[in-house]
């Protein structure tokens, strides 16, 4: 499951006296002493806007996208083989983190919106509309693979940092016996052009805009979408 992240602050006091002897002011100092203060670039704290729709001609992908949580079993949950889900508690386009899309491979027999993700080709681009009205372009970094319980959570499940778009389907080898499949594919991509979705005109971000995280992925582990 998502770890939850705690910041542990310590208590503390100032004394302050006056020239003429006055008894001490105490006052508080818990925010003075916090030793983990909460960043202020942090998408968990600032409002965000729902994306609504993916385009990734390459794999052809083009799919509507709806929010979600996490299912009774405490793993991602995923709709069915018509949408792609976008973790609501995670980032979104536009803000710090990761923002966590996740869709199938294949179900009910029929292909997923991300059947071919494993395709996906470094340097491929793809668009997200918003329902901000932009539509923001991205550029695929990495595509890899992890088992089912070893998705990088400080990678993945982040909402502070450089922007990153997340995409997680299902793959590697299918397990008959239980119906699902072994690993999960994973494709990182980072943001490069934005512009007004009717305007077909794109914005290109600044180079410092475009760096990579550099976190790596090995030794690292999280929970499991589909």
């Amino acid at each position: 499951m998502v770890a939850g992240l705690g910041v542990a602050v310590a208590a503390g006091v100032i004394a302050i006296r006056d020239y003429v002897n006055e008894p001490p002011i105490v006052l508080s100092t818990d925010s003075a002493v916090d030793a983990n203060p909460p960043d202020p670039l942090d998408a968990s704290r600032m409002e965000r806007v729902a994306p609504v729709a993916i385009r990734y001609d390459e794999l052809r992908i083009d799919d509507e996208i709806i929010s979600v949580g996490l299912d009774d079993d405490g793993e991602l949950e995923v709709p069915d083989e018509t949408e792609v889900g976008w973790w609501k508690f995670g980032s979104a386009p536009g803000l710090p983190g990761a923002t966590v899309m996740a869709a199938h491979v294949s179900w009910n027999h029929t292909a997923g919106p991300f059947h071919q993700l494993g395709n996906a080709e470094i340097g491929d681009r793809l668009e997200v509309d918003s329902g901000d009205g932009y539509t923001r372009t991205y550029q695929i970094v990495e595509r890899t693979m992890y088992g089912k319980s070893e998705l990088p959570a400080e990678r993945i499940w982040r909402t502070t940092g450089p922007e990153t778009l997340v995409l997680i389907t299902c793959g590697g080898d299918f397990n008959p016996n239980i119906g699902r499949y072994r690993h999960n594919i994973v494709v990182y991509a980072i943001p490069v052009a934005e512009r007004l979705t009717d305007d077909p005109s794109d914005v290109t971000l600044d180079d410092d805009e475009e760096d990579d995280d550099d976190v790596s992925a090995s030794g690292s582990s999280g929970t499991a979408p589909a």
